[in-house]
């Protein structure tokens, strides 16, 4: 008796024992609970499922056709002209006219920059009368070579007599000619390099002439994309204003850029208005190749345990599959996926609820062949109509 009172007035020995007996007494429940179940006894966890699975849980679905999709590669790109060339002086001299402004559009042909004639025309003009004499030369020179009295030196001498004047008489042409810098193509005069005096020296620019008509969307691509590029095919851009514009894809690279190890593709725009400008950054889409896919809203796209990317269908008895697809294109409409069959029966409300496996009850939508991206507020209310 004296060691039970000793006991108890140990602060510690007191909640040892509770603890104690919490314990023995949680172990006997679990015994309890044992013997429930032996005689006949449902465990709770069971007894959910059973009423879970008495419910059919109601979804809406969809019949999609496959439809032809034209695959494309988007490459950052930029708009160049068709043509830039550098208009350079062939003469030493001064500017004595501009007939052009800069910003102005010239034909092919007109007067760009004109330098001052100073004494070329009359260089001209004595080279035409030289020639003439040299030519009067060389026929009397002839009938006397006919009649025994001219040697064949002093012929010979004639006939370089006659050459270089008419090489003279070239160059002097040529002077003459080289006086009005000229528009080799129609376009638009971007930069003028001098004012009117100023002394310009042979092979200095006048000014720089732009071909705009087609304009260029010039980008780069891989060589695994470069592969299925065909020239001539149909092509689109996007600038940065968000303008879109159509073309042929004019031009691919057969060559690499030595640094960046991708090949230059250009795409040929009309540009009769002129009014694209070189140097809009914009985005370029090129045709690769054509698949048959399905258009559906991105919001029916999930994951499976592994990660991989897919949609929720449903077989012939209405059982729930999960599909691996792949995404090949993401537009403002929808998005485009691979990886299902021609014919697909797709769960556009309540993939979230349901599993692998699973069979439910489906309620089907109006089918037009393809499933666009809905409205908020209507995919929301449809939502809220199919769960129970």
């Amino acid at each position: 008796m004296n060691f039970l009172l000793s006991f108890w007035r140990q602060r510690n020995y007191r909640i040892a024992a509770g603890v104690a007996l919490v314990a023995f007494v949680w172990l006997l429940s679990g015994l309890w609970s044992g013997d429930a179940a032996d005689r006949g006894g449902m465990p709770v966890a069971e007894s959910t499922l059973a009423r879970a699975g008495a419910e059919t849980l109601s979804v809406r679905a969809r019949q999609l056709e496959a439809q032809p999709y034209v695959t494309r590669v988007v490459v950052n790109s930029r708009t160049e002209p068709n043509r830039s060339v550098k208009l350079r002086a062939e003469l030493d001299g001064v500017i004595a006219a501009l007939p052009v402004a800069e910003g102005q559009r010239v034909a092919a042909g007109d007067v760009i920059c004109e330098i001052d004639a100073e004494d070329r025309p009359e260089k001209l003009v004595r080279a035409r009368s030289a020639l003439r004499k040299a030519e009067l030369d060389f026929a009397g020179a002839k009938k006397l070579q006919g009649r025994g009295l001219q040697s064949d030196a002093a012929m010979a001498q004639q006939e370089v007599a006659l050459a270089t004047a008419r090489a003279d008489l070239k160059r002097a042409q040529v002077d003459v000619d080289n006086l009005r810098i000229r528009a080799p193509f129609a376009g638009l005069v971007n930069i003028r390099a001098v004012e009117l005096g100023d002394f310009i020296r042979r092979g200095e620019e006048c000014a720089t002439l732009l071909d705009l008509d087609p304009i260029l969307v010039v980008g780069e691509v891989s060589e695994v994309q470069v592969v299925n590029l065909n020239p001539g095919a149909q092509a689109s851009a996007q600038l940065q204003l968000g303008q879109v514009v159509q073309g042929n894809l004019r031009y691919v690279s057969q060559e690499a850029h030595p640094v960046t190890r991708a090949y230059r593709v250009e795409m040929a725009v009309p540009n009769e208005q002129g009014i694209l400008r070189s140097g809009i950054s914009a985005r370029m889409a090129l045709p690769t190749g054509e698949v048959l896919a399905h258009r559906i809203n991105s919001s029916l796209l999930t994951l499976d345990d592994e990660g991989h990317l897919g949609v929720r269908t449903l077989d012939e008895e209405q059982r729930v599959h999960f599909a691996r697809v792949q995404l090949v294109s993401d537009e403002n409409e929808g998005v485009w996926i691979t990886g299902l069959p021609p014919r697909a029966t797709l769960i556009t409300v309540g993939q979230e609820y349901v599993s692998e496996g699973e069979r439910v009850e489906a309620v089907f939508e109006d089918s037009a062949g393809d499933l666009p991206a809905p409205s908020t507020q209507s995919a929301d209310r449809a939502q809220a109509e199919a769960q129970p």
